[in-house]
């Protein structure tokens, strides 16, 4: 039976009771944004679960297992996360279910996973750029201008003269239908507001500087160089006329206008490779095989085959090396054992000789002492 003390225990506690870090606190929530993870099992009719309680439940999993914790919910994570989660995450105590090991092969296995997403989602989207460009509609000029307008005037559009806007804002009356046409004229109504709004606004704060300048009295402005004795400094009571802003069209030449369209162009094209055109479904890009290049992958995976095969030829080779110097090591080392046994056997034989020699000697001279001739009479 569950006491009220027990099921406070395993409720989960808020997040500013649990002394867990921020970068954790961070990942849960993290979690609970993300549409993709079910959280716990529901039927149909039953409410969406909040936000908060998402996170309780990924802190709870948490706590009660770290390892399931990763099982679950690792895939979902980013690399940074991944690295804090590995550096705060994973420390001592551990349960008596949890494994060290095998959260650093989770850890390793996730991480390597992300790089290979990575990898195929850059490929995806390159692909997918190119399929756009050659269709021509996403990447036109009329809608890169309408996905970045300020971009758009401060490279091409403040350089052009007025009969290539005119051209540019030329719509196609005959193809298109009256719902079009009044969706181009709002989109050309709402750019042309905006660019005034930015240039009013500019005109502004000019207006606010030049103000400033003229409330400062003469004999306090400073000039950049000048010193604090007393000899006289040329001034004057009138306002510095400012040179107007060069942005008509014949200041540039066609090559330097050509220039910075190409420049406009790049920098939508790294827009759109990094994922921040937000009306743009990037899901269905970055998960669609379709932008495979299937040829370029065969060509990796062959590579891939073939730097693992000369890495392991590598290795066999540098262990029959080790193997030979071995078999030398121990042939030398053998040869010189023979060598001192052989040494040994001649010493022995040559004491024994040398033995045998005395003997002999020993018995000469005895029978020579015993002889009749030498005995004293």
């Amino acid at each position: 039976m569950t006491t009220g003390d027990d099921a406070e225990a395993l409720s989960p506690q808020p997040a500013e009771s649990t002394g867990l870090p921020t970068q954790l606190l961070d990942i849960f929530k993290s979690l609970a944004a993300n549409g993709q993870i079910t959280f716990k099992s529901q039927q149909i009719d039953d409410p969406e679960i909040q936000s908060e309680e998402k996170q309780e439940i990924a802190q709870e999993v948490f706590c009660k297992n770290r390892e399931n914790f990763l099982i679950r919910f690792g895939r979902y994570m980013t690399a940074p996360q991944l690295n804090d989660f590995q550096s705060l995450g994973i420390g001592e105590p551990f349960k008596p279910d949890e494994s060290l090991d095998e959260m650093c092969l989770l850890l390793d296995d996730f991480q390597r996973k992300l790089t290979t997403r990575s990898v195929c989602v850059k490929n995806r989207r390159y692909h997918a750029m190119q399929d756009l460009i050659q269709k021509g509609e996403y990447f036109s000029e009329h809608e890169m201008m309408q996905r970045a307008p300020d971009l758009y005037q401060e490279l091409v559009g403040q350089y052009m003269t007025e009969e290539e806007k005119k051209a540019r804002d030329t719509y196609d009356v005959k193809n298109t239908t009256f719902s079009g046409i009044l969706m181009h004229t709002l989109e050309q109504k709402q750019r042309e507001e905006l660019l005034e709004g930015k240039d009013s606004q500019s005109l502004q704060i000019k207006e606010k500087v030049e103000e400033v300048e003229d409330e400062v009295p003469v004999n306090c402005r400073s000039q950049w160089g000048g010193f604090d004795d007393d000899e006289p400094v040329a001034c004057s009571t009138s306002t510095v006329k400012h040179l107007p802003k060069i942005s008509t069209p014949e200041y540039y030449n066609p090559a330097e206008r050509e220039l910075l369209r190409n420049e406009f162009m790049s920098l939508m094209q790294e827009r759109f490779l990094s994922g921040e055109d937000s009306d743009f479904d990037y899901t269905s890009v970055d998960d669609n095989a379709m932008f495979d290049d299937l040829k370029q992958i065969e060509q990796d995976e062959e590579d891939a085959y073939f730097d693992d095969d000369e890495d392991l030829d590598d290795h066999v080779e540098m262990d029959d090396l080790k193997q030979i110097e071995q078999d030398e090591e121990d042939a030398y080392f053998d040869d010189d054992e023979d060598l001192d046994d052989h040494v040994e056997m001649d010493s022995k034989q040559n004491a024994a000789d040398t033995s045998s020699s005395e003997d002999e000697l020993d018995v000469y001279m005895r029978h020579l002492q015993q002889h009749p001739s030498l005995q004293p009479t």
